[in-house]
């Protein structure tokens, strides 16, 4: 991702997922040339694939990502995430990436 194109996400709330399939949430903080991010009021979402078990919401605050393992950011449409019952939501696992380094 091009470095102007992150500046635009700068104190709007934003989602990362990382290579291991992970997904943040939280305000954009600062990032730096290698992709490496800083999130405030940081939470993880954990989305179970089975309705046997609980999705979970974990509080990080103040979170550093690597570059590295950034897979891609994107802000968060205020509008339809108020729509979106996290309790409910189910998905299915994501797909293996790789990273060029």
């Amino acid at each position: 991702m091009a470095m102007s194109s992150i500046s635009t996400f700068i104190d709007k709330r934003v989602r990362v997922i990382t290579t291991d399939a992970r997904l943040f949430e939280g305000i954009l903080e600062g990032y730096d040339n290698s992709t490496n991010i800083i999130l405030k009021s940081c939470i993880e979402r954990i989305i179970n694939t089975s309705d046997h078990e609980h999705n979970q919401t974990i509080e990080l605050g103040l979170y550093i990502l690597r570059g590295g393992n950034v897979v891609c950011i994107g802000e968060i449409d205020e509008t339809e995430f108020q729509k979106i019952d996290w309790n409910k939501l189910k998905g299915e696992a994501l797909k293996g990436t790789k990273n060029p380094l």
